[in-house]
């Protein structure tokens, strides 16, 4: 009878062990394939490229220098002791030319069209305004102190007339100093958008004495 036993055991054993063998086979296949899966997900995220731009300064400038011709949308934090706002700007440069709209809750503040010698501003009552100098008809007419002429150059990351400048570790100006009418402006550069060519500033903050004027760039169109 214990023999009986043992051989209907002995046969259960052997009929369950196959199943059992196979499972383990299928469980470290399974394994397997995880692990080859996990580390090829692995290795390619340890692939991927990091996104640097260090440009030669040379090449950098040149390019730049060449950029007559743009369009940028964006915001400015005026803050001064007399007054704190922000407001939305639209800034279009030709090579002799710009433009620069600056509005607040959707309604235009004003309308800036220079050229060289003969500046147009439009207030929000539509009434016109004529001048020579773009920085004294704006302070003029708003109270906001602006040096116009270098920011066309700033803007795009050229140091353009400036006394003095830095470069980052990726050879983009990261900080300058111009002295206009006795008065030392500063324009520090945050962050620039490394996917134009050539890279553009989209963090900005341009500073003269209490004065200071938070700049970010969302739209940037170059030509």
């Amino acid at each position: 009878m214990i023999l009986r036993n043992l051989a209907k055991n002995l046969t259960s054993a052997t009929v369950t062990s196959t199943p059992i063998k196979a499972l383990t086979a299928h469980k470290k296949k399974w394994l397997l394939s995880f692990f080859a899966v996990s580390l090829s997900l692995l290795s390619g995220c340890a692939q991927q490229p990091t996104i640097t731009h260090k440009a030669d300064w040379t090449l950098h400038q040149a390019q730049l220098q060449q950029l007559t011709t743009y369009h940028a949308q964006g915001v400015f934090g005026y803050i001064s002791p007399q007054q704190r706002v922000t407001l939305t700007f639209n800034w279009q440069n030709q090579p002799g030319d710009y433009q620069l709209i600056l509005t607040k809750m959707y309604k235009t503040i004003l309308k800036l069209d220079a050229r060289p010698h003969a500046v147009t501003l439009t207030d929000p009552d539509g009434k016109i305004y004529h001048g020579s100098d773009a920085a004294q008809l704006v302070q003029q007419l708003t109270g906001i102190n602006l040096p116009l002429q270098q920011m066309r150059d700033w803007l795009i990351g050229l140091p353009t007339g400036a006394n003095h400048y830095l470069l980052n570790k990726n050879n983009q100006v990261a900080f300058l100093t111009k002295k206009i009418d006795g008065r030392t402006w500063e324009m520090h550069y945050s962050s620039y958008d490394n996917t134009k060519v050539p890279s553009l500033p989209i963090l900005m903050t341009l500073k003269q004495g209490d004065l200071t004027i938070k700049i970010k760039v969302s739209t940037w169109q170059i030509k």
